[in-house]
């Protein structure tokens, strides 16, 4: 068996091809810091024809700091992020977002180049994705 299905990953501690990874358009390259990446890619990667499986018996080593704080920068690099991650890969369901979190005021950049390699690959909706992969996450929403 390759491993269980899993609807995301973790950022930063996971293997892929690098074609694969260069094929479907690597990480998005104005994304801030940290935060969000992870989601991203993976609703990249489902919706746009491929897998995730997580290994059960891997093991994966990660260094991090003893005492990290948040900082203001730190915080609105991660809503950068994910309003970029919203805009692109979330449909209709971006409102919902966007009106739980208040976020429509924060700038993102600009996500036509991220939108245009969604068109280019194909992809399919976030409703697909809730629909086949992810189920439960409409009871949360």
């Amino acid at each position: 068996s390759p491993g269980l299905l899993s609807p995301a990953m973790a950022g930063g501690v996971f293997a892929i091809d690098r074609h694969y990874f260069n094929e479907i358009g690597q990480y998005d390259k104005d994304m801030e810091l940290w935060g969000g990446e992870n989601l991203e890619l993976s609703l990249r990667i489902w919706m746009c024809g491929g897998q995730i499986f997580i290994i059960p018996c891997s093991r994966v080593g990660h260094i991090a700091k003893k005492h990290f704080q948040e900082s203001p920068a730190t915080k609105k690099a991660i809503r950068h992020n994910y309003l970029r991650l919203v805009h692109v890969w979330l449909d209709e369901y971006k409102e919902i977002f966007l009106r739980r979190f208040h976020q429509k005021s924060i700038t993102y950049g600009n996500i036509s180049e991220r939108v245009n390699l969604r068109k280019r690959l194909g992809c399919k909706s976030f409703q697909w994705y809730m629909d086949n992969i992810f189920p439960e996450l409409e009871d949360s929403l």
